[in-house]
């Protein structure tokens, strides 16, 4: 049996001609972590501007166990990671382990029962964290791999950490981005096999999900399917749309295809971008970028 590693190649990168990763401890230091893609970005806390990004992409399928082991081996390639003391670490989990549970109803010593009733929790393997959103009214409570917990806390001991799962970030970064309406609005984040969809209307969420998709026919079945339970109308309602696609991809096809008023997001609003982010797709890295927004 083959149990190397498979490789994560780089797939974009940008940084600041003006910082370097010395001037760390002025600095956060955000990761985004999944099985397929690891990536890392830094915003400048004086400026409040994003200053670098790197993204690594598995070539083939790998485990959970395998891109911890990827993250390891970056650690001694890129310098992002060799410095040891950052202002503030947050660390964004890409999984299917989560659930939402309403701020008032939340019992912090009963957060792995709620997660039982989505998933199954395996102590053995992994720890489980809540996130708190106020503006929403509710608690984000999902798991983190242990020994990927335990590996970020050893190589930046003494710099402040805080994990949160990916929805997290994605509904604190729809919120920066939503438009006061009393209509629904559905946005859609395509990752590698996952769409996640958030339905908001105004600051109160109707709807958050993670969906995995073999095919193009199961993602749309997926994105209409919210749209009917949200009474949207697919033919008058836009559908904005962050992540892994192009403009000619499948994927957007099929989206244009059933949806009249498809459109492509934008970086978060909040934080500024350094120049060399200007050679980047403005929908791509959204996870990441507001991670900036977990506070």
């Amino acid at each position: 049996m083959n149990t190397s590693v498979p490789a994560f190649r780089q797939t974009q990168r940008v940084l600041d001609d003006a910082f370097t990763p010395e001037q760390s401890t002025s600095a956060h230091l955000y990761i985004s972590f999944g099985a397929h893609r690891i990536r890392i970005g830094v915003l400048d806390a004086q400026r409040n501007k994003f200053v670098a990004l790197e993204d690594y992409e598995a070539e083939r399928p790998a485990t959970v166990e395998q891109a911890i082991t990827a993250l390891q081996d970056l650690s001694s390639a890129t310098p992002l990671l060799q410095e040891r003391k950052w202002q503030q670490i947050r660390v964004g989990v890409k999984n299917q382990q989560f659930t939402l549970i309403p701020e008032t109803l939340f019992d912090l010593n009963a957060r792995e029962e709620y997660l039982k009733l989505n998933a199954v929790v395996e102590p053995e393997v992994e720890l489980v964290h809540h996130h708190e959103h106020p503006r929403l009214e509710l608690v984000n409570v999902f798991t983190v791999p242990t020994v990927l917990q335990s590996w970020l806390t050893t190589q930046f001991q003494g710099s402040p950490m805080e994990f949160v799962h990916q929805t997290s970030a994605l509904m604190e970064g729809f919120l920066h981005m939503a438009e006061r309406s009393s209509r629904p609005q559905l946005y859609v984040y395509v990752d590698k096999n996952y769409v996640t969809l958030v339905v908001l209307q105004g600051l109160k969420l109707e709807f958050c999900n993670s969906f995995y998709f073999t095919t193009a026919e199961d993602f749309i079945y997926y994105v209409l399917f919210v749209l009917q339970e949200k009474k949207m109308n697919p033919d008058q309602d836009k559908v904005m749309v962050w992540g892994e696609l192009l403009l000619d991809s499948v994927l957007h096809e099929m989206l244009r295809r059933y949806i009249r008023h498809v459109q492509f997001g934008k970086k978060p609003t909040g934080a500024g971008f350094s120049y060399r982010f200007e050679t980047l797709f403005n929908h791509r890295n959204f996870d990441l970028y507001s991670l900036h927004f977990c506070d």
